[in-house]
């Protein structure tokens, strides 16, 4: 249990195949993987508590906007009432993810045992479904006396609607060319309703997808450009890209309780501006503003959630209401301190992330080893650090060095390395600031001068193309996304300089596999090697992706071939390219995500 209350449950397999050096690891009962806790999760409130909440919050000058999803993600209402589903009788379990262990009966309709997109989804082809679906909006325009009403509409396969004859005929009948327009007919029909009582319909960028409801506003999750197409076509706009504003995401690089992934720090959060610079006047005025999100799969209790959200909340309120001319992170930055004495005051379980040591791994000088770039908002603190195989007391640590902005150390071998920030030059008499800790494994390739063909998507750009070689192996998957290189629909193509020829046996490329996020496994990868950096040899391409640990989804391609002498090294990671049907995202690109190219 760490300072956050948030419990991890560890479960251990027996040792998994070291491929191409790499090292073993375990498996952990958080999903994506194999794990269950077997516990039921949901409740429901009483319209009285709901008229009090909205109340609350009215008096508060809050308004409460509800969101009943569909299409899509309704697998607890087609539990509750199967004819809702196109295929009434094809059990729940036949929808759910292989890889995730099911509990209890696998017959007839269940509620879903894990978060996720699945194919059964609303029958569009039934008007009873329409009937349904507006007499529960009814119930809900009864209590949320909100202008704007949101349908959710996001993430919907389309797999069991090409198969049901009520849909296919219902296009026929409509006229929809495609699934896609059968999406956009269910969302218009809804807004009708909705229309009829004065309320406006929001949705998830997916909505665009077959063409936008008249009077429609759109919520822009998959970055930006959703939200653009929409400004562009004269609808109502408010952002809420993944990165930077959901705030379920990595606050720090050195996160300790379990995150959904990527990472959004402060002051990225700080510099996020809701208006596109390429929307120009007049659609730059159609983004109504912008919304964070708190995804809650990973977090137990209001404490967790608190420090999730705070002081990120206060860095997109000062961006949503002020004027971008008057932005200014310093100024945030010195009026930063006052605020946390607020969350003290109100014992908030605010993030201490701000105040975190960063490391920046750098080439060194002569790319001949790794500089560690340290750096410290704690100004004034005395920082410890040495080289550890096994963990040492604080206490036996060398002397300590007076630590002010930053600071840099030469890494030239493989390595735990620790480091600790005290507010004095006694730990024993000084309270513990920051600790660090980074493992580095070091191969022919590490430190070495990298350039890339394609640049990496600047939504997962890592430290730049240096990441693939920065001797740092990712272990905890998509929650430490920062040490993947993302690629979206393009391949990874990466030249290696190792600065004299030497004799290498073995390439090996860490990836990662998580499909329920879009990120899929390389279709393959090749390995040339060169003398003069012009005319290449292939040396060994292969598709055989291995998987290191299931519950990260950490694997990758190990390439070995004859010992070749070669002073450049040239290694192509072939995309997926288009999500294929039946998978979450299906019809869109795959990405690509590339930890670490190792030479050996």
């Amino acid at each position: 249990t760490d300072d956050q209350g948030w419990r991890i449950e560890i479960k251990k397999y027996p040792q998994l195949t070291t491929v191409g050096g790499w090292r073993n690891g375990t498996i952990t009962g958080r999903y994506p993987g194999n794990g269950n806790d077997k516990q039921r999760y949901g409740g429901f409130y009483t319209q009285a508590e709901i008229k009090e909440v909205v109340k609350y919050a009215a008096d508060r000058y809050i308004q409460v906007i509800p969101e009943i999803e569909m299409p899509g993600h309704a697998s607890a209402a087609i539990a509750a009432y199967p004819q809702l589903s196109c295929f009434p009788d094809a059990p729940t379990f036949t929808f759910y993810p292989k890889d995730c262990e099911w509990n209890g009966p696998v017959t007839g309709k269940q509620v879903q045992q894990t978060w996720g997109v699945f194919e059964d989804v609303f029958c569009a082809g039934n008007d009873s479904t329409f009937i349904f679906l507006q007499n529960v909006l009814d119930e809900v325009l009864a209590l949320f006396p909100s202008k704007y009403i949101h349908v959710g509409g996001d993430e919907c396969p389309k797999d069991n609607w090409k198969k049901c004859p009520r849909c296919q005929d219902r296009m026929r009948r409509e006229g929809l060319t495609d699934e896609h327009h059968l999406q956009s007919y269910f969302i218009q029909r809804i807004e009708k309703h909705l229309n009829a009582k004065g309320r406006t319909l929001i949705g998830w960028d997916e909505i665009l997808e077959g063409g936008l409801a008249p009077n429609a506003v759109v919520m822009s999750w998959r970055g930006e450009e959703g939200g653009i197409t929409a400004a562009r076509e004269k609808h109502n706009v408010i952002m809420s890209p993944g990165n930077p504003v959901y705030f379920d995401h990595t606050q720090s690089e050195n996160e300790d309780s379990v995150t959904i992934g990527g990472f959004n720090p402060l002051e990225k959060v700080y510099a996020y501006d809701p208006v596109p610079a390429k929307l120009q006047s007049p659609f730059d005025e159609m983004i109504l503003g912008a919304q964070a999100n708190v995804w809650t799969e990973y977090m137990h209790n209001p404490s967790k959630v608190e420090y999730m959200v705070f002081p990120r909340m206060a860095a997109l309120s000062e961006v949503l209401w002020s004027k971008k001319e008057n932005r200014d992170w310093k100024s945030f930055e010195l009026r930063l301190g006052e605020q946390i004495k607020r969350y003290e005051l109100w014992k908030a379980n605010y993030s201490k992330a701000y105040f975190d040591l960063k490391i920046t791994v750098l080439p060194a000088d002569d790319n001949k080893g790794l500089l560690l770039m340290l750096t410290s908002k704690s100004k004034g603190a005395y920082y410890f650090g040495e080289k550890l195989h096994v963990r040492a007391s604080v206490i036996s640590t060398p002397k300590p060095t007076f630590f002010v902005d930053s600071m840099k150390l030469k890494i030239n071998e493989s390595g735990s390395y620790i480091g600790w920030l005290f507010t004095g030059e006694d730990p024993a008499k000084s309270t513990l600031l920051a600790l660090r800790e980074l493992v580095f494994y070091f191969n022919k390739a590490t430190g070495k001068k990298i350039t890339l063909t394609n640049p990496a998507s600047d939504k997962y750009p890592g430290d730049g193309a240096f990441t693939l070689v920065n001797g740092v192996q990712n272990n905890k998957g998509f929650a430490r996304s920062k040490e993947f290189l993302g690629f979206s629909g393009t391949d990874c193509e990466a030249v290696i300089d190792l600065g004299t020829s030497q004799s290498i046996s073995n390439v090996s490329v860490r990836c990662l596999k998580r499909t329920s996020s879009w990120i899929w496994p390389p279709a393959g990868a090749e390995v040339f090697g060169s003398a003069d950096g012009q005319t290449w040899t292939s040396l060994k391409q292969s598709s055989e992706f291995s998987i290191i640990d299931a519950a990260t989804g950490n694997g990758g391609i190990s390439l070995s071939f004859p010992a070749t002498s070669v002073r450049y090294i040239k290694v192509l990671v072939k995309n997926n390219g288009i999500i294929p049907a039946g998978n979450p995202g299906a019809g869109n690109k795959a990405w690509l995500f590339v930890d670490e190219i190792i030479a050996e």
